[in-house]
């Protein structure tokens, strides 16, 4: 241990550290210590894609030749024959001569001279496969109330009332049996309707479509004047005959 020299070597500082070894401009004037510090680089944009190559290029003092030295090419492989001079085949189209003013064409009668009737194809005017629903479901359907008691769409409106006051539209006589209404305010007898589904009079197609099928409550019960009623026939019957009805209607019409 008597022969080992221990000597402490200060190691050198490095020309960088955790910076850039790019030039900084720090001889401004009115620049404080921590301007200095945070100064930016002379060139900070250098990269890759912020060359400018003509600039560069323009600033190049002996540029590269762009012909030959020799006048007979470059050496090695060069070819020394005379160039023959190629003839076109064809002249351009600038060398025909077209006339400027161009005869003038007697216009025909008929279109490519026939005066036959041309044949027109036969559209077929049937919808395609894809346009319609070829099987319908049928059935009756049902009014939902949001999660609550739903209600079955009868093929026919009842009106449950003490006295039916009625009255045709056309006629002004008091229906009887089934009849129709719009929105139960117009009304119309069985015979007026069908009077005016065949030559409409009054009202158009579009709003005969609007009508729908009403019926008293005197052929189930009676009231007698007042809000009770004594049934004529049993409420069961009475709700199966409904039940058939509306389930029929879906397929036949009026």
């Amino acid at each position: 241990m008597e022969d080992f020299d221990y000597v402490i070597r200060k190691p050198e500082q490095q020309k960088i550290c955790f910076g850039s070894g790019c030039p900084r401009d720090t001889s401004k004037k009115g620049m404080s210590s921590f301007m200095r510090y945070y100064i930016s680089e002379n060139f900070p944009d250098v990269g890759p894609s912020s060359y400018n190559i003509l600039e560069s290029f323009n600033a190049i003092k002996t540029k590269p030749c762009s012909h030959s030295i020799s006048k007979k090419g470059f050496s090695g492989v060069a070819q020394f024959a005379r160039l023959i001079a190629h003839m076109d085949d064809y002249p351009s189209p600038s060398e025909y001569n077209i006339i400027s003013f161009p005869k003038l064409v007697k216009p025909q009668k008929h279109p490519f001279a026939s005066s036959e009737e041309r044949k027109t194809f036969d559209i077929n005017k049937n919808i395609g496969p894809g346009m319609y629903v070829s099987k319908e479901k049928k059935g009756i359907t049902f009014q939902h109330n949001f999660g609550g008691r739903t209600k079955m769409q009868l093929g026919v409106d009842f009106k449950c009332c003490n006295l039916n006051m009625d009255t045709c539209k056309m006629c002004s006589k008091k229906p009887t049996g089934d009849y129709w209404h719009l929105n139960n305010k117009i009304f119309l007898c069985k015979t007026c309707m069908t009077k005016e589904l065949q030559e409409p009079i009054k009202f158009k197609k579009k709003e005969l479509k609007l009508f729908r099928k009403i019926r008293d409550c005197s052929s189930i019960h009676i009231h007698e004047g007042t809000d009770a009623k004594i049934w004529l026939t049993h409420p069961a019957a009475v709700k199966q005959w409904i039940r058939r009805e509306t389930y029929l209607s879906v397929y036949l019409k009026d």
